[in-house]
């Protein structure tokens, strides 16, 4: 099956974060996965969560979603699925050794934000794939880098495959243990 993740642009305001775009970002990121899902040939409805938050499968397929302030992502698949998108901008430096170690920077090559974030959403990805949290990010280490687009991780004794795509400023990841990833970038659902 090849992933058919969708990234949905969020109608933006000039206000300050409020209760009301929060709702909005995961509004966006619900019609995301109803796009992926209809790619994919998966239910339209039916997509809830656990009590602890994690995605249950719906029918055969997984699923996983991911916001932030001006872009929804979600992807549904037949094996377990993690994506993740992120706004690339500085943040503390003490961030990248929280994420990584030495050994797995030298793999990357560098300590860029660019590259902070290719494997902040690649760890993301990952461990929303096992149904787990960032309390397990550590956990998670990076193993190999394939090309610009493609890296492997490890985690819960496998081998994951993430493969990134950039947009408008921001670096999406998804899992892609399945045969590609056709991306699709939408404006509005309709």
């Amino acid at each position: 099956m090849v992933l058919q993740p969708v990234l949905l642009s969020i109608p933006q305001s000039a206000l300050p974060r409020t209760a009301e775009q929060v709702q909005q970002q995961r509004t966006c990121a619900r019609s995301a996965l109803q796009k992926s899902a209809t790619r994919c040939g998966a239910p339209a409805n039916g997509w809830v969560k656990n009590d602890r938050n994690a995605p249950l499968p719906n029918e055969g397929f997984h699923w996983s979603v991911s916001h932030k302030r001006r872009w929804a992502a979600a992807v549904v698949s037949d094996q377990p699925v993690g994506i993740d998108i992120e706004s690339v901008r500085p943040r503390p430096r003490p961030l990248h050794d929280f994420l990584a170690d030495d050994e797995e920077w030298s793999i990357l090559g560098d300590r860029s934000w660019d590259a902070f974030f290719r494997l902040w959403t690649a760890k993301e990805a990952a461990l929303k794939a096992n149904g787990v949290g960032i309390g397990k990010l550590q956990d998670c280490r990076l193993t190999a880098v394939l090309s610009d687009k493609i890296l492997t991780l490890d985690f819960a004794d496998r081998s994951w495959p993430i493969e990134h795509f950039h947009h408008d400023g921001h670096i999406a990841a998804v899992t892609c243990t399945s045969a590609g990833v056709d991306w699709c970038v939408m404006t509005d659902i309709a």
